[in-house]
């Protein structure tokens, strides 16, 4: 019986897909693994295959097929060329992933056994920062704080999506935990928290943990005592900014650096935030020049060259804003497909945790402004996985698949 078990376990896409959310905060290639594993074992099995169709023909899947569409048929513009449009395809195909992904979910279980693991992975990367800054674990090359597996924006970022979730679940399952359980999830996400605030840097981490508080009053209070709460959140992240060092230096830096560009000095180009804004101007002015189609899927390098040899700075094929990335690409039709996506998955999605799947759809929706999310890896991987584990019923029929004798 217990050879039996093991076996079923193995054909569940769900395991497989856990793993690979696991892997998510540490390294790439397990989770490249285990994520194909997942796909081969829905498209082998009838009843997995059977239920694509409904998840894939629902708002959600509607509005992710017409986006990609139109990303693939911008490689027929005159600026796209199928070189340069192969690096973007790769990863926005990967977004038709989460309605095939969605039907590893057979019951309620699988849901948070998947986001479990990643919070799992999550504490591990916490762990291993630690053992870099005691010095059990070397400090990675050209790193700035102690991370060990990722870059510090996703590393924070990881841990901003994770803590909250910890917190959602030990409210939900206080009860049926048992005492070990409790202290176990308190104490990593204790941890993990002061390593988040007081270790290391990471500023788009700051603003996605200090929004889904404000995103959770708002749905739960309505906007009027929501408001009111979201003003009270506000003003605590002052106090942190003004109270704490780390916190105070991070925000200070970044201001200077936005006044650094906008008095126009060069030094500007070699810092954080005056980068990211002179890779937003050059892509403003590639909108203008295309603003309804774009420049075509692998058409942004050639958009902003001009831009960028007038001032000799580098070329370079990712403005660190996905709206933006979006946009010059595919244009405004583009972009206004990507917002029916956030849309559909908020308004239209049919999962049982829907706070849960607002709070993430939120951060990315903020930490997209400063960051090219489904451009990155990780943070691109963890949406889909995240999201087919979210957005859609559970896939009852192929529970009774495996239910049959």
């Amino acid at each position: 019986m217990g050879l039996g078990v093991k076996a079923d376990l193995l054909r569940r896409p769900a395991f497989w897909l856990a793993l690979s959310a696991f892997f998510l905060p540490i390294k790439p290639a397990p989770v490249n693994l285990f994520l194909l594993v997942a796909v081969v074992l829905v498209l082998g099995q009838e009843a997995y295959r059977k239920a694509i169709a409904s998840c894939l023909f629902s708002p959600v899947g509607y509005s992710i097929l017409a986006l990609v569409a139109w990303l693939m048929a911008s490689t027929l513009l005159p600026d796209s060329s199928w070189q340069s449009a192969n690096l973007y395809l790769v990863k926005y195909l990967r977004l038709m992933l989460i309605p095939v992904l969605a039907t590893a979910v057979q019951q309620d279980s699988d849901r948070w056994k998947i986001l479990d693991a990643f919070a799992l992975g999550v504490l591990v990367s916490v762990l291993a920062s630690y053992a870099v800054a005691v010095g059990l674990l070397p400090w990675p090359a050209d790193a700035t704080s102690p991370v060990y597996f990722k870059l510090h924006i996703t590393h924070n970022f990881f841990i901003a999506l994770a803590a909250p979730y910890v917190v959602w679940r030990l409210f939900e399952r206080w009860s049926c935990w048992s005492a070990p359980v409790r202290f176990l999830a308190l104490s990593g996400l204790t941890i993990s928290l002061y390593n988040f605030l007081f270790m290391v840097e990471g500023r788009s981490g700051w603003l996605a943990i200090a929004c889904i508080p404000a995103v959770v009053a708002l749905r739960k209070l309505g906007l009027k005592k929501g408001g009111v709460v979201a003003l009270a959140l506000a003003l605590g992240a002052l106090a942190i900014v003004a109270f704490s060092p780390f916190v105070h230096e991070r925000v200070a830096t970044a201001l200077h650096e936005v006044q650094q560009w906008h008095d126009g000095l060069s030094v500007a180009q070699d810092t954080s935030m005056g980068r990211r804004l002179i890779f937003w101007s050059y892509s403003i002015r590639a909108i203008e020049h295309a603003p309804l189609f774009g420049h075509g899927l692998g058409g942004f390098e050639l958009a902003i060259t001009p831009y960028a040899m007038a001032d000799h700075f580098f070329i370079f094929n990712n403005p660190h804003n996905q709206y933006l990335l979006f946009t010059v690409q595919g244009g405004l039709l583009a972009l206004f497909l990507y917002f029916t996506v956030l849309w559909a998955l908020l308004c239209r999605s049919e999962g049982p945790a829907p706070l849960v799947l607002t709070c993430l759809v939120a951060s990315y929706a903020l930490l997209n402004l400063l960051n090219s999310f489904h451009f990155d890896f990780a943070e691109g991987l963890l949406f889909i996985i995240a999201t087919a584990a979210l957005a859609f019923r559970a896939n009852a029929s192929s529970e009774k698949a495996h239910e049959r004798p």
